[in-house]
């Protein structure tokens, strides 16, 4: 079909819907009745609201005309290589118009945004059970960084930290449990002060020569430990921090 035939269809389905008559219709496109009058009249069987309400007769009746003028209509030889490229183009052409490309660009934009949220949040849920030295341990604690950056009160964001920290407590416990080895870090109160090991937050800290202190920690001062906890069991301390 070619444009001029596809403009006078649409025309002709609105007119139709309209409640024109279809010899009316046909009567302003004399050029084009032959081919118009089965499409038409397959249109208004089609745009019956209730069809299963239609008479077998009646039924028969219309698709034994519509078959007729079916029969009727001029044979179409099969477009040639060059008319399905310029209808390729032409299709083309209808798609790259400013609105459209604009419309498909902003689909794939949000398509793209939701799905990558969708990944970090299905990464963000299961790297909660991850321990340090797994994978996705650096994505659990970036979480907890940004939890804590968009808690607003002094209260809330100490109550959120305290819970991370019990976090890293536990993770060193779950270490211990498996005879893994990994860096770790950790607050807690300094409860004993040895020559070389103390007791910080229940965890026998060893303090290597080359610790490196920061202040004088003295027992009772929270502290901030980074170390790292070898599989004897042995928690090595790098640094050991007072916590003002």
């Amino acid at each position: 079909m070619s444009d001029s035939f596809e403009s006078i269809l649409d025309e002709s389905i609105s007119a139709l819907q309209a409640g024109i008559p279809v010899e009316e219709i046909l009567a302003e496109a004399p050029e084009y009745a032959a081919q118009l009058r089965p499409l038409l009249f397959a249109a208004t069987v089609l745009a019956d609201p209730n069809p299963r309400l239609v008479p077998e007769e009646r039924k028969s009746a219309l698709r034994a005309v519509y078959m007729q003028q079916v029969a009727e209509l001029p044979a179409v030889a099969a477009p040639t290589f060059s008319q399905k490229t310029q209808a390729i183009f032409r299709i083309i052409r209808r798609r790259l118009t400013p609105k459209a490309v604009l419309s498909d660009l902003a689909t794939v934009i949000v398509t793209v945004a939701l799905t990558l949220l969708m990944s970090l949040l299905l990464l963000s849920y299961v790297a909660q059970t991850a321990l340090p030295g797994d994978f996705l341990y650096s994505l659990k604690r970036s979480s907890e960084a940004v939890q804590l950056g968009l808690t607003f009160g002094a209260a809330q964001r100490a109550s959120l930290a305290e819970t991370f920290n019990q976090r890293r407590l536990d993770e060193i416990e779950q270490l211990i449990q498996q005879d893994r080895a990994a860096a770790v870090d950790f607050r807690g109160i300094l409860e004993t002060k040895g020559e070389n090991l103390w007791i910080i937050a229940g965890q026998t800290v060893f303090l290597p020569t080359d610790v490196i202190l920061k202040g004088q920690p003295q027992e009772g001062d929270e502290v901030e430990v980074t170390g790292f906890l070898r599989t004897n069991e042995v928690l090595v301390a790098d640094s050991i921090k007072v916590v003002k």
